[in-house]
């Protein structure tokens, strides 16, 4: 399944696609076949400067970030716990602690400490065994984090279960059934993250953090960027899921 994954990964990737049309256009060019060199060459010359300009990344990924309102502090005021989904650790190489967590982990962590702190809720941490180390699980490694911020550990409840954000979902309901979660996530995935809680029984009231775009919906055109590619690409497959997860529902 994991390999399945990184398959797809890299066939939406536009600057993988990008990247192997020119690179077959010179083998068709060394066999003389001209047309269709330049065919490929020119599709993925334009699939590489379309997909790297920022606003075009920007317009892929509004759907996803912006379609909900930014939440209002009384609007999840009398919610029983703060959810945060795993996100990544890294539990290779020597790298000092705060390195070893990825963007959206921060986020996600210090953004449910400060709600905690607002709302005097506990916060729920989960994530199983999926990282590098296999023997390292996610959710410990978060109630960590977050002990160090400064949370007291009676108000943090490790769940060690979950690869995926359903796998998670489904660990989070065994005490949360019908509670009203605050769920703390990426902008991409509050859609996504809201359909799974909701469909197992749950009452989301989401927070997004780690936005990946500026929501500016105005053409304009800059210099091509390695970071619109990649945004691209996280849109792209925050699409591709949650077209398979109601796929799956029906």
């Amino acid at each position: 399944m994991l390999f399945l994954k990184q398959i797809a990964l890299l066939l939406i990737s536009p600057l993988v696609v990008g990247l192997f049309l020119i690179s077959t256009s010179f083998i068709y060019k060394k066999f003389r076949n001209e047309k269709a060199a330049q065919y490929l060459l020119v599709t993925g010359l334009i699939i590489l400067l379309t997909f790297s300009q920022p606003w075009v990344s920007n317009i892929l990924l509004y759907p996803l970030e912006y379609s909900r309102k930014p939440y209002e502090l009384a609007e999840i005021a009398k919610s029983d716990a703060i959810f945060v989904p795993a996100c990544y650790y890294q539990t290779r190489y020597n790298l000092p602690e705060i390195s070893r967590w990825h963007e959206c982990s921060l986020q996600r962590l210090v953004q449910a400490k400060i709600l905690a702190e607002k709302l005097n809720i506990p916060i729920v941490v989960t994530g199983g065994k999926f990282l590098a180390n296999e023997t390292v699980n996610y959710s410990e490694k978060a109630k960590s984090f977050l002990e160090m911020l400064g949370v007291e550990p009676e108000n943090i409840i490790s769940i060690p279960k979950g690869t995926d954000t359903f796998s998670e979902a489904e660990a989070l309901r065994v005490l949360f059934y019908q509670k009203r979660i605050i769920t703390v996530t990426s902008a991409t995935h509050q859609i996504r993250a809201s359909m799974i809680l909701e469909q197992l029984g749950m009452k989301p009231k989401v927070v997004s953090v780690d936005f990946q775009s500026s929501g500016e919906l105005t053409p304009f055109i800059s210099t091509p960027s390695i970071f619109a590619l990649e945004r691209v690409r996280k849109a792209l497959y925050e699409y591709l899921a949650i077209a398979k997860y109601k796929a799956s529902i029906k």
